[in-house]
């Protein structure tokens, strides 16, 4: 498999609640990461007796767009190919006896990976899905790279932009209907990744209703679709003081990820430049992890501005509340300053190697949010120290 395994000191397995979405959305997370994993995909604490969270309506983040043109990224070693349920595991089989392997590190089954890839992958395609639909794919597979939050207003859908295809290419309004083919089970149910908390923290000492934090996460995104600039809208600065460690300790901690794998690459690139941010690091020359999907998403079209990037994945990143499980939403804000300000690094350091802004920009935050779902990223957001003005209050 093809992204790093990364130390265990930083962050410890968080298993509880977390069962039912390791078996059916696994491949949202880098191979080696499940034994270290303590983020967004845990459940917070929920008083279920004390609201109602809802799964529907569907609700999608006002001006998301995708549609899939088969850039082949998610069938690659971008993220472990499981985990599998029973049930896939002896279809897979019937289909490919070798097609399964066990993974230690994913501790579960998974698809053999050849060559990087899925063994299925055969000329962009999914030999799978051509020969018997959508359906017949693997849970985590069909549901790549949406996701379903459950919420007291109802789902939210939420899309990973590790995709090439959420960022680049003729990307019409995001559709429910056919995420919801995707989000749905096999006996047609839908399931969610985790549930949010019936009232949401903005800082240390405040806390509002989800309702009148929705209303106010609105006026955010509609900022952002307007076009302001995400570091105006997010309002506060990167790299804040840390209360256990430092952003160099950090920075170097993923430059040490690099093993070989484009995995290896991409986490080795955010290294550099979080390093160059704090220390004034100069980077070596590196490979452009899975850059040939990123071109053949792009196709023949015109690749959006660098801002109008950020801006989508922006949004997208507090909509989905990855960041609900490593502290209040100033916490979060200034954790997004500093993944933006990596990205806006990266992307010119991508630029010099011939590429447009928009396709570099879409490459940056590839690799910023491969760091925050499947590397111990989360521990460090964790680590950011409450208040980290100067972030305005929303409230």
């Amino acid at each position: 498999m093809g992204t790093p395994a990364l130390k265990k000191s930083r962050t410890q397995v968080a298993r509880t609640g977390c069962e039912a979405y390791q078996a059916s959305n696994a491949n949202r997370l880098a191979p080696a990461q499940w034994s270290t994993q303590a983020c967004w995909c845990r459940c917070p604490a929920v008083a279920r007796s004390a609201i109602t969270l809802k799964s529907q309506p569907l609700r999608a983040r006002d001006g998301a767009r995708f549609r899939c043109s088969g850039s082949g990224l998610c069938c690659t070693d971008i993220h472990g190919l499981g985990v599998l349920t029973q049930s896939e595991v002896r279809d897979l089989r019937r289909r490919d006896k070798l097609a399964v392997i066990y993974s230690d590190d994913l501790e579960g089954h998974c698809l053999r990976p050849v060559d990087h890839h899925c063994l299925f992958l055969e000329g962009q395609r999914c030999q799978i899905h051509a020969k018997q639909g959508h359906e017949a794919k693997p849970a985590g597979c069909r549901r790549f790279p949406y996701g379903l939050v459950r919420t007291p207003q109802g789902g939210r859908v939420t899309t990973e932009h590790r995709c090439p295809c959420r960022t680049l290419g003729d990307r019409p309004i995001l559709s429910l209907e056919d995420a919801a083919k995707s989000l749905r089970d096999r006996a047609g149910r839908l399931e969610s990744d985790f549930d949010v908390p019936a009232r949401i923290a903005l800082d240390r000492t405040r806390r509002v209703s989800f309702d009148r934090y929705a209303e106010l996460e609105g006026r955010l995104i509609a900022r952002l679709n307007a076009g302001e600039p995400a570091e105006q809208v997010l309002g506060a600065r990167p790299l804040p003081a840390l209360t256990n460690g430092t952003w160099t300790t950090v920075a170097a901690e993923h430059i040490d990820t690099r093993d070989g794998t484009a995995g290896g690459d991409a986490f080795a690139w955010f290294g550099d430049a979080l390093l160059n941010l704090c220390a004034g690091h100069t980077p070596p020359e590196r490979p452009r992890p899975w850059h040939a999907s990123f071109e053949r998403a792009l196709g023949e079209t015109t690749p959006p501005t660098p801002d109008e990037v950020y801006n989508d994945w922006i949004a997208d990143e507090i909509w989905m509340f990855r960041w609900i499980g490593w502290g209040p939403f100033d916490v979060a804000r200034a954790e997004l300053a500093t993944r933006l300000a990596v990205a806006r690094l990266l992307q010119g350091w991508v630029e010099k190697r011939g590429v447009s802004p928009g396709q570099a920009a879409a490459e940056a935050v590839m690799m910023c949010e491969l760091v925050a779902a499947g590397s111990d990223w989360p521990a460090a957001a964790e680590d950011i120290a409450r208040d980290p003005s100067p972030a305005d209050p929303l409230d």
